[in-house]
């Protein structure tokens, strides 16, 4: 075999040598890109059922003013209504909870200024605070307040946030709402009672001999 014919044949062998390892370059790139994206997409998927889990588990802190039925003073409630314990409650008030009950030092509430350690699911903690007409009828004490809760708890580790505005502008109308109720209760009550009383004397009037 001719010199030239060898070299052409070794030249051809080269190249296909070499076309064959960019192919197989270019498939193993493609192959090394596929599994880096079904990795990803795994990822992806873990932590979103990391993130559905945790939503579901998660505590929920929430704070807001109660007015009972029966009582012309509000409450001030913080409770968790998540499925798991929260835990390094922090609360901050702007501006800083007021109150008008004399002999009466809001700051001894300690949970307002603490750190509560332990906030089981479905637990509050609730403390009178101030009589709702006095409040709505005063000119310096605030009527809204913005509170920032923080706590941590659940399966995630990170510190969790939630920020409240209480408005005690919404009670307006709802003392006067319940002295009502309560005034025509009472009243229902005792005109019940004279019922009864009428009743009871008729019935000793028919049982009198003639």
């Amino acid at each position: 075999m001719k010199a030239d014919t060898l070299d052409v044949i070794m030249f051809v062998i080269q190249l296909l040598s070499l076309i064959a390892l960019v192919v197989y370059v270019i498939k193993t790139a493609e192959v090394a890109e596929g599994t880096r994206k079904s990795a990803q997409a795994m990822d992806r998927s873990v932590a979103e059922m990391v993130e559905d889990r945790d939503q579901q588990i998660a505590p929920y802190v929430v704070v807001y003013f109660d007015n009972q039925t029966d009582s012309p003073i509000f409450d001030l409630v913080i409770k968790n209504t998540g499925r798991t314990a929260a835990r390094n409650v922090e609360i901050a008030f702007d501006p800083p909870l007021q109150t008008s009950l004399k002999n009466y030092d809001i700051e001894q509430l300690a949970f307002i200024h603490q750190v509560i350690p332990t906030l089981p699911p479905d637990y509050e903690i609730r403390a009178s605070v101030d009589v709702v007409k006095n409040v709505l009828n005063s000119e310096t004490l605030p009527k809204q307040y913005h509170v920032k809760v923080t706590f941590t708890g659940g399966i995630k580790s990170d510190k969790r946030e939630a920020e409240y505005i209480l408005d005690l502008n919404v009670f307006n109308g709802i003392l006067e709402t319940h002295t009502r109720s309560l005034t025509d209760l009472t009243k229902a009550v005792e005109k019940i009672s004279d019922t009864l009383d009428d009743f009871a004397e008729n019935a000793r009037d028919s049982m009198k001999p003639f």
